[in-house]
């Protein structure tokens, strides 16, 4: 029994550094050897955020911005070609994660409570795409490649397999495909260089909430860990080195990644600090479980609204429908085609939320169902 317990800790070891939670600091590497100039922009992003948060910035100012999300599946095998309700499992953790509506908030510290922020940050497919016409925002591309590396960036290319961005000031792309390298995904931190390569990526194993997915990364918290990537965030032990600086002053300052589901307090009084808290390893930017994440706080919070008006801010008028179209025949009666909710399902029985109405003009008409 005694052995039987040390292979099992050891298996359980292994798995947890088999598996890569995250690589966008080595994409970044990759992308600053290729354009300096992104690297050059990076560096002054945090200045710039200091900046724009000090002169602009109001936590008690409610506010939604609402991102438009286009999923790009790229699939070699039938269980790669993932199907849309795993897709939209996803989206539904987002908007949880995000608005602080998931279900193990509770877990919080109470030590953390308080600055446990609702982003008030949302996320939808979209349902317009760039050339006016209406979408799923999904897209489907077979490909001859088994899979994808970190190194390559090739899934984001219809040259090399994979599929060509949406116009990416206007949306969030993420590709879903089988990452090589036990690669559960990353990210491109935002800068106002115009990077060809911006967005996610994700394994399709660690994507969603069900279908393919496994192990311990599969409540959706991989695309949540990415997308706080992609709007500037940094891991919670910072970028280089043990004990660095996260640029978010809510945060306690933290020695190193944090794996599999540490019990609280965790290393307490770490880089020399007076902390009996300890890590906070459930921050959605530390390495730990799915299931043991569950909280942004009110700093990160500041930063991704900071990069969104600094440098997405086509997200800030952009939204899940487009305005109408006007069409040149005064007479013409435009007829309804379907109703869809926030995450492109069709609907016929209604509840309260907000609903896209999608004609045969191609415009779209946002409803709210209030009982």
């Amino acid at each position: 029994m005694k052995n039987y317990l040390v292979i099992l800790t050891l298996l359980l070891s292994f798995t947890s550094f088999a598996q890569q939670r995250c690589h966008t600091n080595e994409h970044v590497e990759n992308l600053n050897k290729k354009y300096p100039q992104y690297q050059k922009n990076r560096n002054q992003v945090n200045k710039q955020t200091i900046n724009w948060i000090e002169s602009n910035y109001q936590n008690d100012v409610k506010s939604i911005i609402t991102i438009p999300v286009v999923v790009h599946v790229v699939w070699n095998t039938s269980q790669e070609n993932i199907s849309d309700q795993q897709i939209f499992s996803q989206i539904d953790v987002l908007n949880a994660d995000f608005r602080r509506t998931n279900i193990d908030a509770i877990m919080t510290p109470s030590v953390w409570t308080s600055i446990a922020a609702d982003t008030e940050i949302e996320f939808c497919l979209a349902s317009v795409d760039p050339n006016g016409a209406f979408t799923s925002g999904i897209t489907r591309t077979q490909t001859s490649e088994t899979s994808f590396s970190l190194q390559t960036d090739a899934v984001k290319a219809t040259a090399t397999g994979g599929i060509n961005p949406w116009n990416q000031n206007n949306y969030l792309n993420i590709w879903v495909c089988d990452l090589s390298g036990n690669i559960l995904g990353y990210a491109t931190p935002p800068s106002s260089f115009n990077n060809p390569h911006d967005g996610v990526v994700v394994n399709h194993t660690n994507f969603g909430t069900l279908g393919t997915v496994q192990g311990a990364y599969n409540k959706g918290r991989t695309a949540t860990h990415e997308v706080g990537h992609w709007l500037n965030l940094v891991h919670t032990w910072g970028n280089s080195g043990s004990c660095g600086n996260d640029n978010v002053n809510d945060t306690p300052t933290q020695e190193e990644a944090n794996l599999n589901c540490p019990a609280f307090p965790h290393n307490a009084n770490s880089c020399g600090t007076s902390n009996s808290s300890g890590d906070m390893f459930m921050n959605y930017m530390d390495y730990t479980n799915d299931g043991c994440m569950n909280l942004f706080t009110l700093g990160q919070k500041a930063r991704m609204i900071a990069a969104i008006n600094q440098y997405r801010s086509n997200l800030l008028s952009n939204s899940c429908s487009t305005n109408t179209v006007v069409n040149d025949n005064l007479n013409y009666e435009k007829k309804l085609v379907k109703i869809i909710d926030v995450l492109g399902r069709n609907r016929s029985i209604f509840t309260p939320a907000i609903y896209l109405y999608i004609y045969d003009d191609n415009s779209v008409e946002k409803k709210v169902i209030l009982r």
